[in-house]
């Protein structure tokens, strides 16, 4: 199973990472960073444990996912 991180992104385009919320897709169809729709919009992340965040929108207020840094590093 592919573990995420919830980001969120606001208005003014800051980026905050929500603590101990942990996402996983059990059956899902995956690309190369497990990601699915509607997260399709990547994004690199600097000053975060993970580094990369796939938005569901992009541009303006988003929820966003990134492949949980720890699992990531394990998976590979």
């Amino acid at each position: 199973m592919s573990r995420y991180i919830v980001y969120v992104r606001t208005e003014e385009g800051h980026i905050m990472r929500m603590k101990n919320v942990v996402y996983g897709f059990q059956h899902a169809i995956e690309d190369s960073y497990g990601a699915m729709a509607p997260y399709t919009h990547e994004e690199p992340l600097e000053g975060f444990p993970e580094s990369v965040v796939l938005w569901a929108s992009s541009t303006g207020p988003a929820v966003g996912i990134a492949p949980l840094a720890s699992h990531f590093a394990r998976a590979c």
